[in-house]
């Protein structure tokens, strides 16, 4: 039996990036969303493709993101949806990070595929009607386990939740975001047992859950 392979984590990572497409790696804005505020992390590229593919595999014709950031995850996903003719809605509680976002999908000229709701996604996600085609749950780590059953609820037959930083809990965070190791295993083990959800996790970027609403056996 010959030994397994071995590889660098991080080189396999800038390997595999470098391999996506060139209007992938330079999507992200640039604009920070306020003076003096540093630009917030998003989904990646690797990330972004994954959400894109399944977009165009799955051509769902709405999709709800629950945290915009500066806008970066909603460009990808609106790249893909102007090809199937689809629309999203995209949450985000802070009002600086919002008008970045605003600005930049403006400037990427998705303003009419892709609607910015300014609010706290906890309530925004009780007033919504689905269902969604695909969901992408970005948001605050600390909020996760609480918004899955509604988030599957808003979500059709057969649609995906794709979730964000789900390898949080053997990463090495700073101590201010400690907290999220514990609410991301948490919410892990929740996905795992949830009867009508049938999720793989994938080691891209700082880990990614891809999750289909499925008939819970015995419905």
């Amino acid at each position: 039996m010959t030994d397994p392979a071995s590889y660098d984590w991080h080189s396999a990572q800038e390997y595999l990036e470098s391999l996506l497409p060139e209007e992938v790696r330079r999507l992200e804005p640039e604009r920070p969303p306020a003076p003096a505020q540093p630009l917030q992390p998003t989904i990646g590229p690797s990330a972004a493709q994954l959400v894109d593919i399944l977009i165009l595999a799955h051509r769902p014709r709405r999709v709800l993101e629950i945290g915009t950031s500066v806008g970066y995850s909603a460009i990808a996903i609106g790249r893909a949806l102007q090809r199937v003719g689809g629309r999203l809605v995209t949450v985000e509680i802070d009002p600086r990070l919002a008008e970045a976002a605003e600005q930049n999908i403006a400037e990427a000229g998705m303003t009419d595929s892709i609607e910015v709701i300014i609010d706290d996604a906890n309530q925004v996600i009780d007033r919504l009607e689905g269902p969604f085609g695909l969901i992408l749950q970005d948001g605050d780590k600390d909020d996760y386990l609480a918004m899955l059953p509604r988030l599957v609820d808003l979500l059709e037959p057969h649609g995906l939740l794709v979730t964000d930083d789900l390898l949080f809990p053997v990463m090495n965070l700073p101590d201010s975001a400690k907290r999220w190791q514990y609410a991301m295993g948490l919410y892990n083990e929740a996905l795992q047992n949830r009867r009508d959800l049938q999720t793989v996790w994938l080691p891209i970027g700082d880990g990614v859950a891809v999750s289909v609403k499925v008939e819970a056996p015995g419905d």
